[in-house]
């Protein structure tokens, strides 16, 4: 019943994927069709030929002179134009394949890409277990729509040819078709149950695969490579490694040679009814019932047939690994935004009048952690308002929640008394420019990095100029070989910038958008730079916040002195709002982070 329940559940996932198929490159799909029938066909003719060229040569060997040659020629005419033909189409075949295989998996990919973009919100980016199952499905995208084509075309052409074969031998008694495939039954039943385990013990071994892949990559990658080297942790990277793989190896090795050692008995038993079939077909041709032209039939024909049956086999495996990525790519296409988008009449304010709002915000992430707990403040227009607190206390979950990559747990965000749920979420987000302190380093050039903040100033240099000005990156994108045309990272081969000088590009990419933006948020703008680039951000700061609603987030307290308005952050609460003066005369939590950082710079 389980194998059964299987058989039904792979069946579904079978009927939804042949169609992506046919979706991707429906003229390929019909070329390869054609050509799978007749690659199917061929072989079946070609067999059937050869048995009526041997009856016509005996036929001649035992009278004085062959009446017809002119049959015979046309017999040889057409086993020469079956192969010809079957030799033309192969290369014809191949090529189509291959196209089929590339349009399948880039549509796949777009139907992954279009999904992912459609979630508005970070829940599953940020869910581990979901998380998880999208990079699986990414590093396998380019591999298992493959083996589904080639099961499509390999298994459903081999399929073909069996029947054929099968229908060639029933003249020869209606028992030996039956026979051949009755004795290959358990064969399939027997390896579908051990291949079945071998499954599901690559399953509970996956940690051990997933460690190995991490072991390597640490002793490979650029990342690990200076403390590698500086801590001499090869030997103890290598050693995990071992460990991982011997434990994977040991089941892996039982379950195989019991696979070996199953298949091997009903591969005797498949021998034996081979035997007994092609010995009663023998029989026949010596007592006349027969003519040798079917002796050769059986031969060609069992040989095909045990072809096609293997093949058939190891596809149908091949089939279940596709089949198993499916599941996973349907389960992913099929889960729903988690984000509620409603659309009404309530229009985003052109300049927001009385500011916005955060009236007993809550919010747990996806794991339970509780990142702020009944937060309230109001962010009046023009002011600039800081929020301070260490690590985890919830000063990054603000910008999200403002954001709007997550809705609050509980409570809500009023935008000059408007629940920001009811607003237009992409005009939202065209009003904020925001520098988030795991800022993103694209492989573009210099002005395509700066213009993701705005894609209408691709084509606008003085724009761009404008905006690196602002970041104090000017000065350095002059000096590169081809300025703002300049490609950076180094994975396309471009050149590479220091973490400050990135992080200015990322400053420049928030500034960019400033003219359409009502709302600047600052998330550790200064983290990756240095102390004088870092003064003439801060220096400059009230200049480039100028007519405009700023958060900055920050653990640098002396830069925080100039804001309007000070939050103290702590385990996910509001515990201090204030100027820094009143803040300081309260002696709490920002006045001890101060004196601590005060602390620091005596001599």
């Amino acid at each position: 019943m389980q194998y059964f329940n299987l058989l039904v559940r792979y069946s579904r996932i079978l009927v939804r994927s042949l169609p992506l198929i046919w979706q991707a490159a429906p003229k390929e799909v019909t070329f390869l069709t054609c050509t799978m029938i007749v690659r199917g066909i061929v072989p079946g003719f070609g067999i059937w030929i050869n048995k009526q060229i041997v009856d016509a040569v005996a036929s001649g060997l035992n009278s004085p002179q062959l009446d017809n040659y002119g049959s015979l020629f046309s017999l040889v005419f057409a086993w020469v134009a079956a192969i010809l033909l079957q030799s033309i189409l192969e290369p014809f075949y191949e090529a189509n394949f291959k196209n089929i295989t590339e349009k399948l998996s880039a549509h796949i990919n777009l139907l992954i890409l279009d999904k992912a973009n459609s979630f508005s919100d970070l829940i599953y980016f940020e869910d581990a277990h979901f998380y998880n199952e999208i990079q699986l499905i990414e590093e396998e995208v380019n591999r298992q729509p493959f083996r589904l084509i080639l099961f499509f075309a390999d298994g459903c052409q081999y399929l073909l040819n069996l029947i054929t074969m099968l229908i060639l031998l029933s003249p020869l008694g209606w028992w030996i078709p039956l026979l051949l495939l009755l004795a290959s039954f358990p064969k399939v039943y027997f390896s579908f149950k051990i291949q079945w385990d071998i499954w599901q013990t690559m399953s509970k071994k996956s940690p051990q695969t997933r460690k190995m892949k991490y072991y390597s990559s640490v002793l490979l990658t650029d990342t690990y490579a200076k403390e590698v080297r500086l801590f001499g942790l090869g030997s103890l990277f290598k050693q995990r490694y071992i460990e991982a793989f011997a434990d994977k190896y040991q089941a892996m090795r039982k379950i195989r040679g019991k696979q070996a050692w199953n298949l091997s008995i009903w591969e005797i038993l498949s021998a034996g009814s081979n035997a007994t079939a092609f010995y009663r077909v023998v029989i026949k041709a010596v007592n006349n019932q027969i003519t040798a032209g079917n002796v050769l039939l059986f031969i060609q024909a069992l040989n095909n047939i045990q072809t096609s049956l293997q093949v058939l086999f190891n596809e149908f495996f091949s089939l279940q690994e596709a089949l198993i990525f499916m599941e996973r790519l349907f389960k992913f296409l099929d889960s729903q935004p988690t984000m509620e988008l409603t659309f009404s009449d309530k229009n985003l304010p052109t300049s927001i009048a009385s500011g916005i709002v955060f009236e007993n915000v809550s919010f747990a992430y996806p794991d339970g952690r509780i990142a702020l707990e009944r937060v309230s403040f109001t962010l009046e227009p023009g002011k600039t308002i800081a929020l301070v607190g260490e690590n985890g206390a919830g000063k990054t979950t603000i910008i999200k929640l403002l954001s709007r990559l997550y809705d609050p747990s509980a409570g809500k965000i009023l935008i000059d008394g408007i629940d920001l749920k009811k607003l237009d979420l992409n005009q939202w987000r065209q009003q904020i420019a925001v520098v988030f302190q795991d800022f993103c380093r694209y492989s573009l050039t210099v002005g395509e990095n700066i213009a993701l903040g705005d894609l209408t100033a691709l084509e606008k240099l003085e724009t761009l100029k404008l905006a690196a000005r602002k970041a104090g990156i000017a000065d350095k994108i002059d000096r590169l070989e081809y300025q703002y045309q300049t490609l950076l990272g180094k994975q396309f081969d471009g050149t590479e910038l220091s973490g400050g000088e990135w992080q200015k590009i990322a400053i420049a990419r928030a500034f960019i958008r400033e003219k359409r933006s009502q709302l600047l948020v600052l998330d550790e703008p200064t983290a990756a730079l240095d102390p004088r680039s870092e003064y003439e951000i801060y220096n400059r700061f009230s200049e480039l916040v100028q007519n405009k609603t700023a958060i900055l987030v920050t653990h640098r307290l002396a830069s925080v002195s100039m804001c309007d308005l000070i939050m103290v952050l702590k385990a996910g609460k509001l515990i201090e709002l204030g100027t820094h003066r009143d803040l300081l005369q309260q002696q709490g939590e920002y006045a001890h982070l101060w004196q601590i950082q005060a602390q620091a710079y005596q001599i």
